[in-house]
């Protein structure tokens, strides 16, 4: 019976690595957004069997793909999925909660990601400079439209020199776009992951609604630390401090913008009990106008520090 059992398993493995294969061929040619979702299968048949199983099929499936296109493919991807999809098996089975799952995954993507971008600068290959290559081509077809167009001299300086200091400022908030990207790539893995453990019967720490996310208490003074240590470098003129300072800055904001976000949700859902279409046209109306971002994040900060929703107060 258990080797009929063993059999049964390493028969659903090999049939995961051939699908997966497949998936991650058509997802590199085809859609590569799909990319980002290519661990969630992994992750829920290593919590199904155990988490040796989840990563040996991943690695078959990983293998199967640098054979048909190349090895650094595949190591690449490996580097990437690998250590992802094995901390998610053992935080799982482990109980954590759902934030917690989310925020190591987050951290540990992070790290990988930096990892990769030192293997391909070793390659020859710096995402940095073509980046600024591209933005170059890029300012110079957007200054022969923009002559075209009729605009003077000076206003076509005043446009070149925009731009190029938009392009500076977002070069410098790489990691905070990373960090920011990675929490977003995680959770979604997440919430796929347990919308599949559910269909197969295996339930898991659900994240909270989101009208209830709230900021550890501890969130405040923890802010404050990293600003002043972040204010203390620049003043010193340490190398590299208006960076490190502009992304602590974005970080901080990101965070309290979700805060804010999760209080307009509960003043919609709870207070007023409004229908979804208003919900989703109160959510396109922000996310379609910039200019709201800072105000929701001041809404955020507020009820960090006066608890507008009454959650410390229900607990």
């Amino acid at each position: 019976m258990r080797e009929s059992k063993t059999n049964f398993e390493s028969f659903e493995s090999i049939i995961l690595a051939i699908i997966m294969s497949v998936f991650i061929l058509f997802s590199i040619y085809f859609f590569t957004i799909l990319l980002f979702i290519v661990p969630v299968p992994f992750i829920i048949y290593g919590i199904k069997s155990d988490l040796k199983s989840g990563l040996l099929s991943l690695l078959a499936s990983l293998l199967t793909v640098g054979i048909i296109l190349e090895p650094t493919m595949s190591l690449l991807l490996l580097l990437i999925y690998g250590p992802f999809t094995g901390l998610n098996i053992y935080l799982i089975q482990k109980r954590y909660s759902a934030l917690k799952v989310v925020a190591y995954s987050a951290t540990l993507l992070f790290l990988s990601s930096m990892i990769l971008y030192g293997i391909m600068n070793m390659r020859g290959l710096d995402i940095i400079t073509q980046l600024k290559e591209n933005f170059s081509q890029s300012l110079v077809l957007q200054m022969d439209l923009l002559e075209e167009a009729g605009l003077t001299t000076h206003e076509l300086l005043i446009q070149r020199d925009t731009l190029r200091s938009t392009f500076e400022t977002v070069l410098m908030i790489i990691p905070a776009i990373s960090i920011i990207s990675m929490s977003i790539w995680s959770y979604i893995n997440y919430s796929l992951t347990r919308l599949g453990l559910n269909k197969i019967g295996i339930s898991i720490i659900t994240l909270p609604r989101f009208y209830r996310f709230r900021l550890p208490d501890n969130f405040a003074i923890g802010t404050l630390v990293m600003v002043l240590t972040a204010f203390i470098i620049r003043w010193m003129n340490i190398p590299y401090a208006d960076s490190v300072y502009l992304n602590i800055i974005v970080l901080i904001g990101a965070i309290l913008f979700v805060q804010g976000l999760a209080v307009i949700e509960h003043f919609l859902l709870i207070r007023i009990k409004a229908k979804r279409i208003i919900k989703v046209l109160a959510y396109i109306i922000i996310f379609m106008s910039p200019r709201f971002f800072f105000g929701i994040s001041i809404l955020g900060t507020l009820d960090l520090i006066f608890d507008l929703r009454k959650i410390r107060r229900a607990k």
